[in-house]
């Protein structure tokens, strides 16, 4: 780890020594750090990166008061949050746990009903069954499709 995240690290847990369990989980603090850290690592080659680490310094200094309070200071530090979880994913291909899982069984999901309805029109004794399988059919291997390019990104440590 680089010294600047390591003191912004620490900056952020003496800040937020006092604050609730619950509100550390809500504000997604631990999310914050390890992106602080991926932010940090990669500055030195990309400039959106370099850019963003001085907003994060910013932030550092009033994170107390966005946590603690609404308004503008809690806003910008939600919009940095989301800001920074975008630019990991596009940029620097860092994911949320299961994304590939959900993602592609959601079109598996489309393609099964299209794919029952359609299988469910050639018989009228057998509607729901055929259905179940049309839909069976489209769920299921784009679910293990998805989980397998999961447990890529997991293997190569490139989770959010």
């Amino acid at each position: 780890m680089n010294s600047v995240s390591e003191e912004l690290k620490a900056q952020v847990d003496k800040k937020l020594k006092g604050v609730n369990e619950k509100d550390i989980r809500f504000f997604r603090i631990d999310e914050f750090k390890r992106n602080l850290v991926r932010v940090d690592s990669f500055s030195h080659t990309c400039p959106t990166c370099k850019k963003e680490l001085q907003n994060i310094q910013e932030t550092v200094e009033s994170i107390d008061e966005a946590i603690n309070k609404v308004g503008k200071k809690r806003r910008e530090y939600d919009k940095l949050i989301s800001r920074l979880s975008k630019h990991m994913q596009k940029e620097h291909r860092f994911y949320t746990p299961y994304y590939y899982t959900y993602l592609i069984s959601f079109f598996g999901i489309v393609a099964g009903t299209v794919l029952g309805y359609f299988l469910m029109q050639l018989n009228t004794e057998l509607k729901l069954e055929l259905f179940c399988v049309g839909f069976a059919l489209g769920l299921l291997p784009t679910y293990v499709w998805g989980y397998r390019k999961d447990t890529k990104v997991r293997q190569e440590k490139r989770l959010m």
